[in-house]
């Protein structure tokens, strides 16, 4: 296969959710040739092999490729080898650029798993010309940050009879532990991210002038983020806000579609459920804590060093068990108000559709899915993708694509559901 160039290599492939990825691969890109890389040999060898005993298959025709975030040339030459460079090696405000970088050079598309707005909207800001020029997509958030709530939000419009004014999204996360030794839903690099996110908070606000010059409509009725816990129709749960990744990314979704197609831009909201009302309420302040702790070497160390004490054991070196991964599952609820076609958009919106997405195994199971068939989907119908390359949301990137109709039919995908219509 010397000379040949792959459709997709994944990179970062023997790290907790890199394993997860290429299993998935086997199934998703059974139908491409893709490769492996990251920067031990020996270890994606191995990886390999274990992986073909585990599956009794041989994997042996897997192509291998030594990339080192720390060797650029390493790096240009990976994404001189293939089409998508699908990057699951974070924490991305550390290790992303060079990789971005290159495969923009190179012409290759990219997705990665990023949770980091700091990250997506600086490279936006600093290669959305370049990537347009050289016919790159880089699309981050394609994950299960942020795939299940853009998706959301387009079934809801596809599916309201009229045009929508604003949508609040509830979200649900069930752990459902089936293995009790361990209650750990997350790994240690997911905290690491959540950490160097939260290291550099203060530089999204100015992030987000640079990115959001033009003026937008004044939409009305205004939709105000709700500060107090509160409960939703078909939920038991009490919810906070969400003002995190999944907020920050369907509102840029929503400023292209109006900036580009000159489409009403929905207003959004975000909210996180919990089973208590003094949970809901706390929240909000222990992210505040949380940032505050990681502005400061110190206490940055700490929640470094003690991802178990200060995540009350959702977060561990080890992740969660595949039994316990395996079993969670999660809910969004996305409720969508504005007014029927024919309906003068002064009135009050009077129409409501409340559509859900599901599914199990969310931060690792979905998240795996979404980023191969986000690949995939790339590779097969990036002609019909918004202009010819950019540094793009997912939401507004795959809105003409069947992205929707393919997250449908993975075995770790989305079920899709009306519930008002």
């Amino acid at each position: 296969m010397e000379g040949e160039k792959l459709d997709a290599i994944i990179f970062g492939a023997t790290g907790f959710t890199g394993q997860i990825v290429v299993g998935d691969a086997i199934d998703i890109l059974k139908d491409f040739k893709w490769g492996i890389a990251g920067r031990n040999e020996l270890k994606l060898k191995t990886l390999l092999e274990d992986m073909g005993q585990k599956m009794q298959i041989d994997l042996s025709y897997i192509p291998v490729v030594v990339a080192n975030v720390n060797d650029q040339i390493s790096i240009e030459t990976m994404a001189q080898k293939c089409k998508i460079v699908i990057n699951c090696c974070g924490p991305y405000q550390v290790f992303g650029e060079v990789v971005v970088k290159a495969c923009i050079n190179a012409g290759t598309h990219h997705v990665d798993l990023s949770g980091e707005p700091q990250f997506f909207n600086g490279m936006q800001l600093k290669y959305d010309d370049l990537a347009q020029e050289k016919g790159s997509y880089v699309i981050s958030n394609c994950a299960f940050e942020s795939i299940p709530c853009e998706l959301g939000v387009l079934y809801a419009e596809k599916n309201f009879p009229g045009v929508i004014n604003s949508i609040e999204l509830h979200a649900v996360i069930k752990p459902n532990y089936q293995d009790t030794s361990s209650k750990a839903i997350l790994n240690y690099g997911t905290w690491e991210s959540l950490i160097c996110s939260m290291q550099y908070a203060r530089e999204l606000l100015t992030l987000e002038r640079k990115l959001n010059k033009e003026e937008m409509p004044k939409l009305t009725p205004k939709l105000w983020m709700r500060p107090y816990p509160h409960r939703t129709e078909t939920l038991s749960e009490y919810f906070a806000p969400f003002p995190i990744t999944d907020r920050t990314v369907v509102q840029r979704s929503q400023r292209l579609f109006y900036m580009r197609e000159q489409k009403r831009p929905i207003q959004f909201e975000m909210y996180m459920g919990f089973r208590s009302f003094f949970l809901a309420l706390i929240f909000p302040l222990l992210l505040i804590l949380g940032v505050i702790m990681a502005q400061m070497s110190f206490t940055r160390k700490l929640l470094l060093k003690y991802p178990h004490t200060f995540s009350r054991g959702l977060m561990t070196h080890q992740g969660p068990t595949e039994t316990n991964r395996k079993a969670a599952e999660f809910s969004y609820v996305v409720n969508a108000k504005g007014w029927p076609e024919g309906t003068p958009q002064t009135d009050a919106p009077n129409k409501v559709v409340m559509v859900r997405v599901s599914g199990k195994d969310p931060c690792y199971g979905v998240t795996s899915s979404c980023l191969l068939t986000s690949a995939k989907v790339i590779l097969q119908e990036h002609q019909i993708m918004p202009g010819k390359g950019g540094v793009l949301p997912p939401g507004f990137a795959f809105a003409p694509t069947q992205l929707l109709k393919e997250m449908e039919m993975c075995k770790s995908g989305l079920k899709f559901e009306i519930l008002k219509l």
